[in-house]
């Protein structure tokens, strides 16, 4: 409170007499040294940590789920106002009047009145259950909402990091290509050297550390292995359960919004006159008493002779039922796509296992012809190519996995209801 109050002052000053001009050109000024300031990435010092260190500075530093906690904390304070519209009101009213002939002269007591009031109410008590309820589940889809946006930059971070796994894999192969025999010409360079800063701007933005160029240890990160999933392809993840069911939970709640209009408002307020008052010098002191205070309690029933009530409500109850037929659709959708998730990833890992022993036959192969050992190491050579580039293609896959269960060391999300009375 002691630094929001100057701050408004600051703020009502400036809007009568500062100078947009002014406040521009020094804002400019900032901007231009904020660009000067900035290197490119290729002068950034590079920095090397583990999987688990990642993840720890994205949870502290993520922009994203700072805007998460942001909603988080916005709808703790919104079913705390529940609680906090209770508390008494008080405010505080002074002014000065004195006629134009007397401007001149200094400012005396009989120039002076003020005031403090007290203000008590419980508006809408039919209301309070329903927003109860309401904050309650509007902290848990703001909290679940957090946990999505997690789950995918996790997904994000692991796709990123095995993709630069499989490329430092092939570039390492290519520069050893028994049928080329040189080094990498200048366009491969070129675009190592995109894909470097494309790598390095993707972490910084995930990690939400953008002045240095992050590099995460692969070995540091558990793979995905399919055998670890499959058996939890058969239902969804708790994440995605507790999204769907918030979605209908919304709707079916907009319904009762509705329906609470036809219910008679209830309100409760106290009134008293000024709690202090002083008036132009004559008198000062208290006015609150029995006799004067007043508890007000008022109920008001409105028929719905216009059916706008009803209409409303009819529409709220069509627009859940849509929102049935859409979560199902949706489902039907996601149930597919897991199943094509399934049938891919077996096919993969068949076809992974077949190509390794390929490789490994030709390896261990013996060759007794220069001609021969050519044709073997090619064969070698375009083999685990192929098996790179479609390793490549695979690891969508495990992020999708990554997305919809989480990580291999990590538990699936607690089921839908088990936090809601938590909070």
């Amino acid at each position: 409170m002691e630094r929001v109050v100057p701050s408004l002052v600051f703020v009502a000053m400036c809007l009568c007499g500062c100078s947009l001009s002014k406040h521009l050109a020094r804002t400019s000024t900032r901007v231009e040294k904020m660009y000067a300031d900035t290197v490119e990435w290729e002068r950034m010092p590079i920095r090397t940590i583990t999987w688990e260190q990642a993840l720890s500075l994205a949870r502290k530093n993520s922009l994203e789920l700072k805007d998460a906690d942001d909603e988080i904390e916005n709808a703790k304070r919104q079913a705390l106002s529940i609680y906090t519209d209770l508390i008494p009101g008080v405010s505080y009213y002074g002014y000065m009047t004195r006629s134009i002939a007397q401007l001149s002269d200094s400012v005396s007591s009989d120039d002076l009145s003020s005031s403090v009031n007290v203000t008590f109410s419980i508006p809408a008590l039919t209301q309070v259950p329903y927003r109860v309820y309401s904050s309650k589940a509007r902290l848990f889809a703001a909290m679940k909402a957090k946990e999505g946006r997690y789950r995918e930059l996790v997904s994000k971070l692991y796709r990123a990091v095995r993709e630069r796994e499989v490329e430092m894999a092939r570039d390492a192969l290519e520069k050893n290509d028994p049928t080329q025999g040189r080094e990498f010409s200048a366009q491969k360079e070129q675009e190592q050297k995109l894909r470097n800063e494309k790598y390095w701007q993707e972490l910084a933005q995930l990690i939400g550390v953008r002045n240095v160029r992050w590099q995460i240890t692969p070995t540091s990160m558990p793979h995905v292995k399919w055998e670890d999933y499959e058996p939890r392809l058969n239902r969804l993840g708790n994440l995605v359960v507790c999204n769907f069911a918030m979605r209908l939970e919304q709707a079916r709640m907009a319904q009762y919004g509705v329906a609470l209009n036809y219910l008679p408002t209830i309100n409760t307020s106290l009134y008293s006159p000024s709690l202090f008052s002083s008036t132009g010098g004559t008198y000062s002191g208290t006015f609150l008493d029995e006799d004067d205070t007043r508890l007000n309690l008022s109920i008001s029933y409105s028929l719905d002779t216009r059916l706008s009530t009803w209409n409303s409500y009819q529409q709220s109850k069509a627009r859940y039922e849509r929102e049935k037929i859409k979560v199902a659709d949706e489902l039907r959708d996601h149930r597919n796509r897991i199943y094509q998730l399934r049938q891919s990833m077996r096919e993969y890992t068949a076809w992974h296992s077949f190509m390794s022993k390929q490789i490994d036959f030709l390896k261990s192969a013996d060759t007794f012809h220069a001609e021969d050992f050519i044709e073997q190491a090619g064969k070698l050579y375009s083999l685990q190519v192929e098996l790179l580039n479609q390793e490549g293609k695979a690891i969508e896959s495990e992020a999708a996995l990554v997305l919809e269960y989480g990580m291999p060391n990590e538990p699936d999300s607690p089921s839908c209801g088990l936090e809601t009375d938590q909070h």
